[in-house]
């Protein structure tokens, strides 16, 4: 009986290739590859692991339907204005970072990402997307904003506090001015009223003085 020939292994892959597998697979951005029907071609460790799915059963799988189907608030996300896909359907290569991804429990994750075609001999042949989890970022950036928010409310509320001071000050002033006013004309009042006893009482003295005498000269021995 003759021995059976055993089965071929399977050929090595490209050195070239393995050692852009090893380049992929050494970043922590996630990288993955689409043909012109939006399936997947490749895709690194990063990106599996980011889209909580093994690499292998990512392979052949529409990537818009498994992480990009929907927007940040559930709503669909139809594959027609996915700009992921405009790289290569309409040459328009892009770079977002409002937008999220979807892991395969359902969860979703902010995402920044960057889409461009991937061409050979001039013929566009599907987009190349990487993209990285910017969640912490955002968080950050909402905390700063709440931070300035804040920041601007307490200025706000310590400018109108000052506002406030500032007019009672102002009204201050002007209910003092109007009380040494009132004082100057009441004292002016005063001093002119006593005055004028003064000098009616003087003009009295001096009438009777006057008088005493005229009287003691009409009383006074002829010589």
């Amino acid at each position: 009986m003759l021995a059976e020939n055993p089965l071929p292994s399977p050929a090595p892959p490209p050195p070239w290739e393995h050692r852009l597998r090893l380049l992929l697979d050494s970043t922590d951005e996630g990288v993955f590859g689409i043909d012109l029907a939006g399936n997947c071609m490749f895709i690194n460790e990063a990106a599996a692991r980011m889209i909580g799915l093994d690499a292998a059963r990512a392979l052949g799988r529409n990537m818009h339907t498994l992480t990009h189907h929907s927007h940040e608030d559930g709503s669909a996300y139809p594959e027609e204005d996915c700009p992921i896909f405009n790289a290569f359907r309409r040459g328009m290569p892009c770079r977002l970072d409002n937008e999220v991804f979807w892991r395969s429990d359902g969860s979703a994750f902010a995402v920044e990402y960057s889409s461009h075609p991937i061409v050979e001999n001039e013929v566009v042949q599907g987009a190349v997307i990487a993209f990285v989890d910017i969640t912490e970022r955002k968080r950050a950036d909402e905390e700063l904003r709440r931070a300035h928010d804040e920041m601007e409310a307490r200025v706000a509320l310590r400018t109108r506090e000052l506002s406030e001071a500032l007019q009672q000050l102002r009204q201050l002033s002007t209910y003092l001015e109007r009380v040494r006013e009132e004082e100057r004309t009441r004292i002016a009042r005063e001093v002119h009223d006593e005055l004028g006893s003064l000098l009616v009482a003087l003009k009295m003295d001096v009438t009777w003085l006057r008088k005493r005498l005229g009287e003691q000269a009409a009383r006074a021995p002829a010589e």
